[in-house]
C-alpha cells in the first residue's frame, strides 16, 4: 500500500447512490418500447453493468431493442440530471483527505466519459479528480477491464502505483486483469457474496475506511 499513488474510483455505488435515478430511467426505456419489466430483476443488482448487457441479458431484449432502449435511457437521464442521486456519506471528506495527502484520483466507470463528467460536476465532485475514464459511446469499450486499461494508458499510470476502488465484482476482476490491487466497498450495489467471490485485496464498509486503510498500512490485510 505504501507505493500507491493513483486511486481509480468507480462511480455508481462507490461515490454516488444513483439507484433511484437509474431505476426511473430503466423504467422509462422499457415503457417507451412497450416492454413489461420482469418481476425478478432488482435494479440495484444490475447497476454498474454496461447498459447493453443490462437490456440484453436481464430484460431479454434483442440487439436492436437494446440500442433503442439505451437511446431512451440516456435521453431521460439527461432530462433528470441528478434528481434522486446522492453522494454517499463521508465521500467528500474522504476524497478531500486523499488529495491533501498527495494521492491522484481518477474515475473508471461504465458511464460514458462525458456523462460521468456531468454527474461529477452536478454533484460537486469533479474538482477532486485528475481524470475520467469511461465507456465509449459505442460498445467497443464497455467492460470494466477495458475501462481500467484505458485509464492506465490515457493518464500514463504505473500499475504498480495504482489501485481500484469499487462496489461490484467487475471492479475487482477488472483490476486484477490489469495487474493492480483493489478495495471493495460493501455499502454499494454489490452483495457481500459477490465481492467475496471476486477476492478483493481489501474490503471496507465506509468511505472513511478507505482513507484509514491507505494512511495506515498496518491495517492492510
Amino acid at each position: 500500500m505504501k507505493n500507491i499513488q493513483n486511486l481509480l474510483f468507480d462511480l455508481d455505488g462507490t461515490l454516488v447512490d444513483s439507484s433511484i435515478t437509474i431505476g426511473v430511467c430503466i423504467e422509462y426505456a422499457l415503457d417507451q418500447l412497450g416492454i413489461a419489466a420482469p418481476g425478478d430483476v432488482e435494479v440495484a443488482s444490475v447497476i454498474g453493468r454496461p447498459l447493453l448487457d443490462i437490456f440484453r441479458e436481464h430484460y431479454a431484449m434483442t440487439q436492436e431493442q437494446s440500442e433503442s432502449a439505451i437511446g431512451h435511457y440516456r435521453e431521460h437521464y439527461d432530462r433528470l440530471g441528478q434528481a434522486g442521486s446522492l453522494v454517499y456519506d463521508g465521500v467528500n471528506e474522504a476524497l478531500s483527505s486523499l488529495r491533501s495527502n498527495g494521492y491522484r484520483l481518477f474515475i473508471a466507470t461504465v458511464k460514458p466519459t462525458g456523462i460521468a463528467e456531468k454527474v461529477l460536476g452536478d454533484l460537486e465532485l469533479l474538482a477532486y479528480f485528475d481524470g475520467i475514464s469511461g465507456a465509449s459511446l459505442g460498445h467497443e469499450r464497455r467492460d470494466k477491464a477495458s475501462i481500467i486499461a484505458h485509464a492506465l494508458k490515457k493518464f500514463a499510470l504505473d500499475p504498480m502505483q495504482s489501485l481500484m476502488i469499487g462496489d461490484r465484482d467487475q471492479d475487482i476482476l477488472g483490476a486484477r486483469a490489469n495487474g493492480i490491487p483493489s478495495i471493495a466497498v460493501t455499502y454499494g450495489f454489490g452483495s457481500r457474496n459477490e465481492l467475496d467471490s471476486a477476492r478483493p485485496d481489501h474490503v471496507v464498509g465506509h468511505s472513511g475506511e478507505i482513507v484509514s486503510l491507505l494512511m495506515n498500512p498496518s491495517m492492510a490485510k
